[in-house]
């Protein structure tokens, strides 16, 4: 699998007002995919053409590179797009995601902002397979989603912040993955996005803190059978380690003579 990977270009299209760890994003291996050169940076050459600031598809179908010497491009911007989506397919195999009102519901959820680039990357690359290896554009109505939330690669989330639910630990649901069999992509394909897609998940850190809020009567009783653990393991430490160190102290200053008073008094020879 590794010689005919999936070969995705990333950019950024615009300014973005807050840091992507882009060397993250690089880093991220796949069996599935691989992100070819570098996250390259274009700016802006026209103004909005939407309401709301908005830029339609066809605005940035002209914005967007067209040679990038890869499968698929994917933009990544923080102005808004089209019907308010965050992610839309443009023309020549490219797509568009924007951090437009993401950024302030990835951070409010404490997910990682590359989680989301992340789980775009595993969508689009099935549709990549599953559409016969070209990304259509969005007004080629080609139904890979469904409108329910399941926590699912494939989840509509016609409500932004439902994103939430499919970025820690996202999956393929059952319907989803009959639905991609039958457009022939391979099993072991589809084996491997839902074994490595488990690895997008929330912070150790926060989801500790999720727990504590979501149950904080069991938090406490946890922490408290921690502190009698730690509290006995500390003793009996004490008790078989330190305590004999320090009766071997204290036996051996007991028997060293003292210099001054054990020591024998000098004889004058002249009486």
């Amino acid at each position: 699998m590794k010689d005919n990977k999936i070969k995705i270009k990333l950019g950024i299209i615009g300014y973005l007002p807050f840091e992507l760890n882009r060397k993250k994003i690089k880093r991220f291996k796949s069996d599935i995919f691989e992100i070819i050169g570098e996250i390259d940076d274009y700016h802006f050459s026209s103004d909005s053409d939407t309401i709301f600031w908005g830029y339609s598809d066809e605005k940035l179908n002209a914005e967007l590179p067209n040679n990038c010497d890869a499968d698929f491009f994917i933009g990544i911007t923080y102005v808004p797009i089209e019907s308010n989506y965050y992610a839309r397919r443009l023309r020549n195999n490219r797509i568009i995601l924007s951090f437009n009102e993401m950024y302030q519901i990835l951070t409010e959820g404490h997910i990682p902002l590359e989680n989301l680039v992340f789980r775009v990357l595993y969508a689009y690359s099935l549709v990549y397979l599953r559409q016969k290896n070209t990304i259509p554009p969005q007004k080629e109505y080609i139904g890979f989603t469904h409108d329910d939330t399941r926590g699912c690669l494939f989840d509509m989330n016609g409500n932004k912040p439902d994103v939430l639910f499919s970025l820690d630990r996202p999956k393929i649901c059952d319907d989803c993955t009959n639905r991609i069999r039958q457009e022939k992509v391979a099993d072991n394909k589809i084996l491997k996005i839902k074994s490595e897609i488990i690895k997008i998940r929330k912070k150790r850190f926060y989801k500790i803190s999720d727990f504590i809020k979501e149950k904080p009567l069991l938090s406490i009783f946890i922490s408290f059978i921690i502190g009698v653990i730690i509290s006995l393991t500390a003793n009996i430490i004490f008790e078989t380690s330190v305590k004999d160190i320090i009766k071997k102290e204290s036996k051996t200053i007991q028997t060293e003579p003292d210099s001054l008073l054990d020591a024998k008094p000098q004889t004058d020879s002249i009486k």
